[in-house]
């Protein structure tokens, strides 16, 4: 398959080739030995990150917010780690949809069905930037803390602790048992950020990349949608046309069955994990402006507008999914019919049906994901965080 070189296609894949390919999931890759050493240096990146925050939790439980950002940055890195895996071990779904969109872009030449594809590639490259910008600003928040809160944010805890300098994120205690030179700080300092980034590419680097398929295939039905409605004004070769859009219709309803597959079992966690998080990052943000910490309030201000961010994308491109395939019927009722064979137009009845059985993106198989669930979550998670805010003024 030629990979095309115009711009419209450069426009839409290079972000998700610049957030996918570090961590080895890019599926236009080719998947040799290169590829799989990116994969493990991100793998044992968050496997580090997961060993550190667990052993840490083990020899602390005094410091209940350090804890808490340990339980975030656990729940981020079993994210992060399940979609690298699920990317890179069973790729073929992601594949095959990307080599569809390749083909795509070479067989673009009507303008009109360009500015399709082009304004699709924009909400997904939006979407991407929104989640990353969030995402990394967190990352580096973390970092940025420990040098603009000073000693405010010293355990005071423990006075008979050796060390308190302050990390990027919380290994005080795994630190002091593995005795490391305080020369070695800067490259610890560097290497938990690396675990920050990894963490926050292969979580939301791997959302971008669905997510930024997803709208390309909406885009592909909405051309679809373009050439239904135009088939009461075509005089010839009206059957066979009709036929070979069926066909097309067929076909996108399998490609959005396999990105459905891909992602169902890892967005039930997302899902999940999205509730817990923001009911932790909210419970943070409500005791920090509690004691006026302005440091700390922005970073988790910031963390829990990463997490909002990301539940509203997945939600809103599931919404987005379903009501573009329903307008696949919509297009064929607001054609010309009337003007068509009458054994053409007992088919399309046919068509109309099946555009009536909803495409949703679903987690776990039988949750679905749309506008609602988002609205649900919040909800859920604020009636939790209340709950929570009650116990601790009691």
């Amino acid at each position: 398959m030629k990979v095309p070189s115009d711009k419209d296609f450069t426009y839409a894949m290079t972000p998700l080739k610049m957030l996918s390919w570090p961590v080895g999931t890019w599926p236009l890759q080719e998947y040799d030995i290169f590829s799989g050493i990116r994969a493990i240096i991100a793998i044992s990146f968050l496997l580090l990150m997961l060993m550190v925050m667990q052993m840490e939790l083990y020899l602390d439980i005094s410091d209940a917010k350090k804890n808490l950002d340990a339980l975030i940055l656990i729940n981020c890195s079993i994210l992060s780690l399940s979609k690298i895996i699920r990317f890179r071990i069973q790729p073929d779904s992601l594949i095959l949809n990307f080599v569809s969109a390749v083909k795509d872009y070479n067989e673009l030449k009507d303008q009109e069905k360009r500015v399709i594809m082009r304004r699709h590639a924009y909400m997904g490259r939006l979407v991407s930037a929104s989640m990353i910008f969030s995402s990394y600003i967190g990352s580096t928040l973390y970092m940025t803390i420990p040098m603009m809160a000073g000693d405010k944010e010293k355990d005071i805890v423990n006075v008979t602790k050796e060390s308190t300098t302050d990390y990027p994120i919380p290994s005080e205690c795994v630190i002091a048992l593995i005795q490391l030179p305080d020369n070695l700080y800067f490259m610890v300092f560097i290497i938990e950020y690396l675990m920050l980034l990894f963490t926050s590419t292969g979580n939301l680097g791997s959302d971008t990349l669905f997510l930024g398929i997803i709208f390309h295939l909406c885009g592909q039905v909405e051309i679809l949608k373009l050439e239904f409605s135009k088939l009461g004004n075509e005089n010839e070769r009206t059957m066979e046309r009709f036929v070979v859009l069926i066909k097309r219709h067929v076909y996108l309803l399998n490609l959005a069955k396999m990105l459905n597959e891909t992602i169902s079992t890892i967005l039930a966690v997302q899902l999940f994990s999205s509730c817990v998080l923001i009911c932790i990052t909210g419970f943070q943000l409500i005791l920090d402006l509690s004691v006026g910490n302005i440091v700390m309030t922005i970073k988790e201000f910031i963390i829990l507008n990463a997490m909002l961010v990301q539940l509203f994308a997945y939600s809103y491109v599931g919404e987005y999914l379903k009501l573009q395939m329903e307008g696949v019927g919509d297009s064929l009722y607001f054609c010309s019919w009337y003007d068509i064979p009458t054994s053409i137009t007992k088919d399309i009845i046919y068509v109309i049906m099946r555009s009536q059985d909803p495409v949703f993106l679903k987690a776990g198989r039988f949750f679905i994901v749309n506008m609602e669930t988002y609205m649900s979550i919040v909800k859920t998670s604020m009636s939790y965080l209340s709950v929570l805010r009650v116990m601790v003024n009691a």
